[in-house]
Parts: structure tokens; C-alpha cells; sequence
């Protein structure tokens, strides 16, 4: 019997709040008929498969707010839905020093059956939510949701959480200023990483839309525990609803 590849989770799926979360490495699950791409299990204990914690908020940021959200199905080694569809590293072939056996010499068939079974079906639900919101007449915030590790390549990072973003700075300068006033964290601007590279998620769904858009990341040590995740949810919550008040975050607008 043939099994059908499994699908992105939609959170709140009817709901039209005016934000919608997007967690593109939200799962470290490898489908049957895989054989774990020929890695070791603990490999998916670690960032390298997916976001730690990065699920978790988004559930409990859907459950404070009541919001949409979508959650890809699949780790990234199997395929990296925060990729170009012609990207080199849509299926990794090293990731973080790790080569991964199964995704070495891949005919390109192979690499298609697997943007076909769980790439697109991501997309495609984050296009419709999108397009959901906009058809009511609704201008959504757009937040993808990631974790980084506290260190990388032996040097700490000092931030608390960064939030990231390409040419529309709009979202990401509300969500810092209004951090940057509530908490004494230490808050990233384009840190750890730069939304100029790395931003295809946030860039399909959110600015190709004149949406306002933003990656929040969030070091991972700092969601070890359901406690400590329930608080940066409500954080979350209560900083992006006040962006939903703001006129000028409920205007569609392109940067070229």
C-alpha cells in the first residue's frame, strides 16, 4: 500500500485576524522509505534538521491570538522549504559540516518528486491564507518563525532574538523598537543572519504582496522549557498586536 506524503499542519486555518505565521522549519520528521537519509537518529535531535522550539511558539502564539499559521511537514535535510525552488541547497547535500548520504548524486527526478510531495503543498497553503486574507479585504502581517543556536563556530551570540528582513524594513523596525522599549533583551537587527540572503518564505508570501513581513528568531536556549516558551509567545503576542493597531503596518506597499 501506498502511503501519501504527508502534509503541512494549518493552524486556525479560517481564521482572518490580520496575521498569519509561517514555520518552515518547524519539523525534524523524515517520511517512511527515507531510511533517515542515512544519518544517524541523533542528527535529528539538533538545529541542523530543524528549528528547535520554533513550533512550540507558533502553537502557542495561535493559541493566544487565534491567528493562522502554517507548519511545514518535513526536517530540512530533506528538503528546505526557506529555499529557492532552483537553490542549490534545497536538498542539502552538506548542512553544517554534516554530509547527508541519501542527497548525494540525486537525479533531478528525484529532487522534483520531493518538491511535488512537500515543498509545493507548503507553498501552496501559505499562498492560500495569504490570498484568504487579502480577498476579505484584509492586509495580514506575515511572520515566519525560526530559532538559532547560542553559538556558531565557537563564538556566542549575544541576542536574545533578531528579527530579519530584505528591502520592506517596516515590520522588523516596529517589532525592535517596541522590544527594545518593553525588555532590556538584546535584540538583532538582521541578526544572526540578514533577510538579504535566506528570506524566500518571508519574500514569496509576504513582500512579492506589498505585505509588512518579518523572520523572528529566537535563540535557542532561551526555549528549552514549555515556561519559557509560553513567555516568549506572549511577548510575541503582545508586541505584534500592537502592530496590528499601526496604520501604517496595514498598508500594502512595495520596495523595489
Amino acid at each position: 500500500m501506498t502511503t501519501s506524503p504527508v502534509q503541512p499542519e494549518i493552524l486556525n486555518p479560517e481564521a482572518r485576524t490580520g496575521l498569519i505565521i509561517l514555520c518552515d522549519h518547524a519539523s525534524n520528521f523524515v517520511p517512511e522509505g527515507f531510511d533517515n537519509l542515512g544519518l544517524s537518529d541523533d542528527i535529528f535531535t539538533q538545529h541542523v534538521a530543524y528549528d528547535l522550539g520554533a513550533e512550540a511558539v507558533t502553537r502557542k502564539m495561535c493559541e493566544l491570538m487565534g491567528g493562522a499559521a502554517v507548519l511545514a511537514p518535513v526536517s530540512r535535510l530533506l528538503i528546505d522549504c526557506n529555499r529557492e525552488p532552483d537553490s542549490d541547497t534545497l536538498v542539502p547535500r552538506v548542512s553544517d559540516g554534516i554530509m547527508v548520504p541519501a542527497n548525494q548524486d540525486l537525479p533531478a527526478s528525484a529532487i522534483e518528486a520531493r518538491k511535488r510531495d512537500y515543498y509545493t503543498p507548503f507553498h501552496e497553503a501559505c499562498s492560500d491564507l495569504v490570498e484568504a486574507h487579502l480577498d476579505e479585504g484584509i492586509v495580514p502581517l506575515v511572520v515566519g518563525m525560526h530559532s538559532f543556536t547560542p553559538e556558531m563556530g565557537g563564538e556566542k551570540r549575544p541576542w536574545h532574538a533578531g528579527f530579519l528582513w530584505n528591502k520592506d524594513p517596516r515590520l522588523a523596525q516596529a517589532l525592535i523598537g517596541l522590544m527594545e522599549r518593553e525588555t532590556d533583551l538584546v535584540v538583532g537587527d538582521n541578526q544572526p543572519y540578514t533577510g538579504r540572503h535566506l528570506y524566500y518564505t518571508m519574500q514569496r508570501h509576504g513582500a512579492d504582496h506589498g505585505l509588512p513581513q518579518t523572520t523572528i528568531e529566537i535563540r535557542q536556549d532561551l526555549l528549552g522549557k514549555a515556561s519559557m516558551v509560553d513567555e516568549w509567545a506572549a511577548l510575541m503576542a503582545d508586541l505584534l498586536d500592537e502592530c496590528m493597531d499601526r496604520e501604517d503596518l496595514t498598508q500594502r506597499k512595495y520596495y523595489p
